[in-house]
Protein backbone atom coordinates (compact mmCIF):
# COMPACT_ATOMS: atom_id res chain seq x y z
CA UNK A 1 0.00 0.00 0.00
CA UNK A 2 2.80 2.16 0.65
CA UNK A 3 4.91 3.04 -1.78
CA UNK A 4 7.70 5.58 -0.48
CA UNK A 5 8.59 8.06 2.06
CA UNK A 6 6.41 11.27 1.66
CA UNK A 7 7.86 13.61 3.46
CA UNK A 8 8.97 15.00 7.13
CA UNK A 9 7.10 17.71 8.79
CA UNK A 10 9.03 19.45 11.53
CA UNK A 11 7.66 22.35 14.17
CA UNK A 12 10.88 24.56 14.63
CA UNK A 13 11.38 27.39 16.80
CA UNK A 14 13.42 29.40 14.60
CA UNK A 15 11.59 28.65 11.30
CA UNK A 16 14.22 31.30 9.18
CA UNK A 17 17.20 29.28 10.56
CA UNK A 18 15.83 26.48 9.75
CA UNK A 19 14.68 27.02 6.16
CA UNK A 20 18.66 28.64 6.00
CA UNK A 21 20.12 25.92 7.65
CA UNK A 22 18.40 23.07 4.95
CA UNK A 23 19.31 25.28 2.16
CA UNK A 24 23.12 25.83 2.98
CA UNK A 25 23.63 22.59 4.04
CA UNK A 26 21.31 19.56 2.47
CA UNK A 27 20.76 22.05 -0.05
CA UNK A 28 17.21 22.39 -0.40
CA UNK A 29 15.19 24.91 -2.49
CA UNK A 30 12.19 26.49 -0.99
CA UNK A 31 9.02 25.66 -2.94
CA UNK A 32 6.32 27.25 -0.68
CA UNK A 33 6.36 30.02 1.89
CA UNK A 34 3.77 31.34 4.23
CA UNK A 35 3.01 32.82 7.52
CA UNK A 36 3.68 30.01 9.61
CA UNK A 37 4.90 27.22 6.98
CA UNK A 38 7.68 26.42 4.61
CA UNK A 39 7.47 23.74 1.79
CA UNK A 40 10.76 22.68 0.82
CA UNK A 41 12.11 19.73 -1.54
CA UNK A 42 15.72 18.27 -3.24
CA UNK A 43 13.84 17.42 -6.39
CA UNK A 44 10.96 17.75 -8.78
CA UNK A 45 8.64 16.81 -5.75
CA UNK A 46 5.97 19.62 -4.55
CA UNK A 47 7.37 19.13 -0.58
CA UNK A 48 9.30 17.12 0.63
CA UNK A 49 10.51 19.09 4.13
CA UNK A 50 7.62 20.64 5.75
CA UNK A 51 8.46 23.17 8.61
CA UNK A 52 5.86 25.02 10.89
CA UNK A 53 6.70 27.88 13.19
CA UNK A 54 6.26 26.90 16.39
CA UNK A 55 7.58 27.65 20.07
CA UNK A 56 9.72 24.31 20.85
CA UNK A 57 11.10 22.24 18.36
CA UNK A 58 9.28 18.66 17.85
CA UNK A 59 7.49 16.36 15.29
CA UNK A 60 4.83 16.84 13.66
CA UNK A 61 4.05 13.98 11.06
CA UNK A 62 5.81 11.54 9.07
CA UNK A 63 4.08 11.56 5.74
CA UNK A 64 4.32 8.30 3.50
CA UNK A 65 2.80 8.26 -0.07
CA UNK A 66 0.42 5.54 -0.93
CA UNK A 67 0.12 4.55 -4.39
CA UNK A 68 -3.92 5.74 -5.08
CA UNK A 69 -6.50 6.55 -3.17
CA UNK A 70 -7.93 2.79 -2.60
CA UNK A 71 -4.81 2.24 -0.51
CA UNK A 72 -5.29 5.30 1.58
CA UNK A 73 -9.34 3.65 2.47
CA UNK A 74 -7.51 0.73 2.90
CA UNK A 75 -5.30 1.87 5.98
CA UNK A 76 -7.80 3.66 7.45
CA UNK A 77 -9.59 0.74 7.87
CA UNK A 78 -6.56 -1.25 9.24
CA UNK A 79 -6.18 1.71 11.08
CA UNK A 80 -9.35 1.59 12.72
CA UNK A 81 -9.44 -2.24 13.00
CA UNK A 82 -5.67 -2.56 14.63
CA UNK A 83 -8.03 -0.21 17.12
CA UNK A 84 -5.22 2.82 16.37
CA UNK A 85 -6.60 6.54 16.63
CA UNK A 86 -7.70 7.95 13.53
CA UNK A 87 -6.92 11.97 13.43
CA UNK A 88 -7.43 13.29 10.37
CA UNK A 89 -8.96 12.61 6.98
CA UNK A 90 -8.56 15.92 5.49
CA UNK A 91 -4.80 16.31 3.40
CA UNK A 92 -2.30 18.30 5.58
CA UNK A 93 -1.39 19.94 2.38
CA UNK A 94 -3.41 21.74 -0.89
CA UNK A 95 -1.37 19.86 -2.99
CA UNK A 96 -2.49 16.24 -2.07
CA UNK A 97 -5.80 15.23 -3.25
CA UNK A 98 -6.52 12.24 -0.32
CA UNK A 99 -5.07 11.25 2.87
CA UNK A 100 -5.32 9.18 6.18
CA UNK A 101 -3.72 10.58 9.29
CA UNK A 102 -3.40 8.38 12.30
CA UNK A 103 -1.43 7.72 15.40
CA UNK A 104 0.68 4.58 16.49
CA UNK A 105 0.27 3.23 20.52
CA UNK A 106 3.17 5.25 21.35
CA UNK A 107 2.04 8.58 19.64
CA UNK A 108 3.94 8.48 16.80
CA UNK A 109 1.91 10.53 13.74
CA UNK A 110 2.04 9.22 10.07
CA UNK A 111 -0.04 11.15 7.12
CA UNK A 112 -0.45 7.92 4.67
CA UNK A 113 -1.07 10.17 1.05
CA UNK A 114 -1.84 10.25 -2.20
CA UNK A 115 1.20 10.92 -4.33
CA UNK A 116 2.59 14.14 -4.49
CA UNK A 117 2.66 16.35 -7.67
CA UNK A 118 6.02 16.70 -9.38
CA UNK A 119 5.59 20.52 -9.77
CA UNK A 120 9.19 21.43 -9.52
CA UNK A 121 12.37 21.98 -12.40
CA UNK A 122 14.46 18.69 -12.46
CA UNK A 123 17.74 20.67 -11.51
CA UNK A 124 18.07 24.17 -9.39
CA UNK A 125 20.99 26.31 -8.36
CA UNK A 126 21.99 27.22 -4.96
CA UNK A 127 24.29 26.24 -2.12
CA UNK A 128 24.67 22.91 -0.14
CA UNK A 129 24.73 19.12 -1.16
CA UNK A 130 21.45 18.88 -3.23
CA UNK A 131 19.97 15.31 -2.12
CA UNK A 132 18.49 13.33 -4.70
CA UNK A 133 15.37 12.45 -2.58
CA UNK A 134 14.19 12.05 1.40
CA UNK A 135 15.01 8.49 2.19
CA UNK A 136 13.90 7.13 4.91
CA UNK A 137 12.77 7.87 9.13
CA UNK A 138 14.17 6.14 12.16
CA UNK A 139 11.56 6.17 15.05
CA UNK A 140 12.66 5.94 18.63
CA UNK A 141 10.18 3.39 20.76
CA UNK A 142 10.01 2.39 23.60
CA UNK A 143 8.48 -1.00 22.46
CA UNK A 144 10.43 -1.50 18.74
CA UNK A 145 8.61 -4.81 17.92
CA UNK A 146 5.39 -3.53 19.07
CA UNK A 147 5.64 -0.81 17.13
CA UNK A 148 6.66 -2.28 14.12
CA UNK A 149 4.06 -4.98 14.47
CA UNK A 150 1.52 -2.42 13.77
CA UNK A 151 3.09 -0.56 10.80
CA UNK A 152 3.26 -4.29 9.25
CA UNK A 153 0.07 -4.32 10.21
CA UNK A 154 -1.52 -1.27 8.87
CA UNK A 155 0.56 0.12 6.45
CA UNK A 156 1.82 -3.14 5.12
CA UNK A 157 5.00 -2.79 5.11
CA UNK A 158 7.63 -5.75 5.36
CA UNK A 159 10.72 -6.24 7.62
CA UNK A 160 13.89 -6.13 5.54
CA UNK A 161 16.06 -7.12 8.56
CA UNK A 162 15.76 -7.05 12.24
CA UNK A 163 18.08 -7.38 15.48
CA UNK A 164 18.06 -10.39 17.59
CA UNK A 165 16.11 -8.24 20.39
CA UNK A 166 14.08 -6.11 18.34
CA UNK A 167 16.58 -3.53 19.16
CA UNK A 168 16.47 -1.97 15.65
CA UNK A 169 13.74 -3.50 12.75
CA UNK A 170 14.41 -2.31 9.35
CA UNK A 171 11.12 -1.99 7.19
CA UNK A 172 10.58 -1.69 3.43
CA UNK A 173 7.85 0.15 1.29
CA UNK A 174 7.07 -0.96 -1.90
CA UNK A 175 10.08 0.61 -3.82
CA UNK A 176 12.08 -2.36 -2.35
CA UNK A 177 14.73 -0.11 -0.52
CA UNK A 178 15.99 -1.75 2.67
CA UNK A 179 13.91 0.50 4.80
CA UNK A 180 11.86 3.08 4.47
CA UNK A 181 10.89 3.08 8.06
CA UNK A 182 13.06 1.56 10.79
CA UNK A 183 12.07 1.08 14.87
CA UNK A 184 14.54 1.41 17.59
CA UNK A 185 14.44 1.26 20.87
CA UNK A 186 14.46 4.38 23.08
CA UNK A 187 11.90 7.16 24.25
CA UNK A 188 8.65 7.54 21.78
CA UNK A 189 9.73 10.14 18.80
CA UNK A 190 11.82 10.40 15.93
CA UNK A 191 15.52 8.81 16.17
CA UNK A 192 16.32 10.50 12.44
CA UNK A 193 15.21 11.31 8.68
CA UNK A 194 17.26 10.67 6.03
CA UNK A 195 18.82 12.16 2.53
CA UNK A 196 19.79 10.24 -0.06
CA UNK A 197 22.81 11.66 -2.08
CA UNK A 198 24.86 10.75 -5.19
CA UNK A 199 27.87 9.71 -4.50
CA UNK A 200 30.61 9.18 -1.96
CA UNK A 201 31.80 13.01 -3.07
CA UNK A 202 29.13 14.24 -1.60
CA UNK A 203 30.14 13.07 2.26
CA UNK A 204 33.19 15.01 1.65
CA UNK A 205 31.46 18.21 0.49
CA UNK A 206 29.02 17.83 3.46
CA UNK A 207 31.79 17.68 6.22
CA UNK A 208 33.43 20.71 4.41
CA UNK A 209 30.39 22.63 4.59
CA UNK A 210 29.61 21.52 8.17
CA UNK A 211 33.56 22.13 9.41
CA UNK A 212 33.12 26.20 7.17
CA UNK A 213 30.34 26.66 9.60
CA UNK A 214 32.24 25.42 12.89
CA UNK A 215 30.25 22.30 13.02
CA UNK A 216 30.95 18.73 12.82
CA UNK A 217 29.51 15.24 11.95
CA UNK A 218 27.87 13.37 14.87
CA UNK A 219 29.37 9.77 13.18
CA UNK A 220 31.02 9.14 9.89
CA UNK A 221 31.31 8.43 7.26
CA UNK A 222 30.71 4.84 7.43
CA UNK A 223 28.97 1.90 5.76
CA UNK A 224 26.23 0.44 7.49
CA UNK A 225 25.69 -3.41 7.69
CA UNK A 226 22.09 -3.39 7.89
CA UNK A 227 20.88 -1.87 4.52
CA UNK A 228 24.81 -1.68 3.38
CA UNK A 229 24.97 2.03 2.65
CA UNK A 230 27.55 4.72 3.19
CA UNK A 231 26.12 7.47 6.00
CA UNK A 232 27.23 9.98 7.50
CA UNK A 233 25.05 11.92 10.55
CA UNK A 234 24.89 15.80 11.87
CA UNK A 235 22.53 17.40 13.75
CA UNK A 236 20.89 20.44 12.14
CA UNK A 237 20.42 23.88 13.64
CA UNK A 238 16.75 22.92 15.33
CA UNK A 239 18.13 19.64 16.73
CA UNK A 240 17.42 17.02 14.20
CA UNK A 241 19.67 14.24 13.64
CA UNK A 242 19.78 14.16 9.66
CA UNK A 243 21.21 11.35 7.93
CA UNK A 244 22.28 11.39 4.67
CA UNK A 245 23.41 7.86 3.16
CA UNK A 246 23.82 6.23 -0.31
CA UNK A 247 23.96 2.98 -2.15
CA UNK A 248 20.78 2.10 -0.17
CA UNK A 249 20.22 -2.09 -0.31
CA UNK A 250 17.77 -2.78 -2.56
CA UNK A 251 15.64 -6.59 -2.44
CA UNK A 252 13.81 -7.25 -4.91
CA UNK A 253 12.96 -10.70 -4.22
CA UNK A 254 9.86 -11.67 -3.20
CA UNK A 255 10.50 -14.09 -0.94
CA UNK A 256 12.86 -12.16 0.89
CA UNK A 257 13.16 -13.47 4.70
CA UNK A 258 13.49 -11.32 7.32
CA UNK A 259 17.50 -11.12 8.11
CA UNK A 260 18.43 -11.44 12.31
CA UNK A 261 21.51 -10.35 13.22
CA UNK A 262 23.09 -9.85 16.69
CA UNK A 263 23.85 -6.39 17.51
CA UNK A 264 25.86 -6.76 19.77
CA UNK A 265 26.57 -5.50 23.35
CA UNK A 266 25.01 -1.58 22.94
CA UNK A 267 25.20 -1.57 19.42
CA UNK A 268 28.80 -3.53 19.21
CA UNK A 269 28.74 -5.38 16.12
CA UNK A 270 30.39 -3.43 13.28
CA UNK A 271 29.17 -6.17 10.53
CA UNK A 272 25.49 -4.53 11.66
CA UNK A 273 26.65 -0.97 12.51
CA UNK A 274 29.31 -0.21 10.71
CA UNK A 275 31.57 -2.53 8.46
CA UNK A 276 34.36 0.32 8.60
CA UNK A 277 34.58 0.08 12.43
CA UNK A 278 33.99 2.97 14.40
CA UNK A 279 30.75 2.91 16.39
CA UNK A 280 28.10 5.12 17.12
CA UNK A 281 28.90 7.73 19.95
CA UNK A 282 26.34 8.64 22.87
CA UNK A 283 25.34 11.50 21.25
CA UNK A 284 23.62 9.21 18.31
CA UNK A 285 22.81 6.32 20.26
CA UNK A 286 20.62 8.89 22.85
CA UNK A 287 18.96 11.14 20.77
CA UNK A 288 15.67 11.34 19.99
CA UNK A 289 12.97 13.97 19.53
CA UNK A 290 9.36 13.98 20.78
CA UNK A 291 6.31 14.14 18.42
CA UNK A 292 3.89 16.91 19.49
CA UNK A 293 0.21 16.19 19.79
CA UNK A 294 -1.13 16.43 16.45
CA UNK A 295 -4.09 19.43 16.95
CA UNK A 296 -6.75 19.00 13.71
CA UNK A 297 -9.36 21.58 11.90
Amino acid sequence: MVQRLGYVALNVADIDIAIEDACTVAGLRVVEREKGRALLSSNRRHAELILYASNSDSVRSIGLQAHNADAVATVRHRAEQAGLTVLSERPSLPCIDRSVTFATSEGHIFEVHTPIPLTQPVRHTGPGIRPRCLDHVNLSSRDSEAISNELETVLGLRQSERTTGHEIVWMRAADNRHHTVATVKGPSGLHHFSWEFASFDDFKRLGDTLDAQGRFLVWGPGRHGAGDNLFAYYIDRSGFLVECIAEMEVIEDENHQARIADPGENLSNPKVVNRWGALPPRLWTEHFVPFAPLITA
